[in-house]
């Protein structure tokens, strides 16, 4: 059996204190081969640094997975094709081509290949983001001779019906499908019927009161049409740290466990 620790969207400074805090506890109690968190927001709530991404690793994460976002800081970009990093840090492979990075990467721990893949929702997002059905197609056709034991994909979207289906049409083809973006944990996580792990958003690692991770006063300005600026990032209090636990079979390449978590701390 082969153990996954899989964090939602980290949010700004707050999230990476809050899963930096939380990360040994959980390590203790799960004992993951290989842990993955969603990055797109990691430095101040857009993109990446080496730094952020530094405090990371320093806490146990090895990989990362990323959105329509993961560009955002012009300090990052150059990571995206850095040979350090581009077998770290992916990017959606339907979405943002001409921007760098990798889509998908065999990650070879604790005796298994893991082949873990990125793909950008269509709906309500971005106009140049074409199917992330055929996207997978590709990935699978495009990495079969590698041999992978188990196959993991971030869905990055916004509908949870969009990422709902998909997780059925990779069913019995990848031993997960985990939807991030919506920063919103739901409670829809279980192993469908082919023995793909599921759920529709791993949650955030972001601050609890706030909305998305973000505070909420500047997003209700936004909402309400009494500003068009960013929104500010609450800098302490309390910060919830979602994300799932898995177990996964390397023989048959599926899934034998899903659990939800959900983790909530001072900084």
């Amino acid at each position: 059996m082969f153990k996954v620790l899989f964090f939602g969207d980290v949010v700004g400074a707050i999230g990476r204190q809050g899963l930096v805090q939380t990360l040994p506890n959980l390590i203790k109690k799960h004992t993951p081969d290989l842990i993955i968190v969603n990055v797109e927001n990691l430095a101040h709530g857009a993109g990446v640094t080496l730094k952020t991404l530094n405090e990371l690793v320093s806490a146990g994460v090895d990989v990362f997975t990323g959105g329509n976002h993961s560009w955002d800081n012009p300090l990052g970009r150059p990571l995206f094709d850095d040979p350090e990093w581009k077998n770290r840090l992916i990017v959606p492979t339907n979405y943002g081509a001409s921007k760098g990075g990798r889509n998908a990467i065999l990650i070879e721990k604790s005796g298994a290949k893991i082949l873990l893949a990125n793909v950008m929702g269509r709906l309500f997002t971005h106009p140049d983001t074409s199917s992330p059905f055929e996207a997978l197609d590709r990935i699978l056709k495009q990495h079969e001779t590698d041999g992978p034991n188990v196959i993991l994909v971030d869905i990055h979207g916004e509908a949870s019906a969009e990422k709902e289906a998909f997780g059925h049409y990779g069913d019995g083809k990848v031993a997960g499908v985990f939807g991030s973006h919506t920063h919103i944990p739901t409670a829809d996580a279980k192993i469908l019927p082919g023995g793909t792990a599921y759920v529709t958003d791993l949650g955030r690692c972001g601050a609890y009161d706030s909305v998305i991770g973000f505070e909420k006063k500047s997003v209700l300005k936004r909402f309400l049409g009494q500003s068009s600026e960013n929104y500010d990032l609450p800098k302490n209090g309390a910060c919830e740290v979602n994300g799932v636990a898995l177990t996964l079979d390397l023989d048959t390449g599926r899934a034998t466990h899903i659990e939800r978590i959900r983790e909530i701390v001072d900084v």
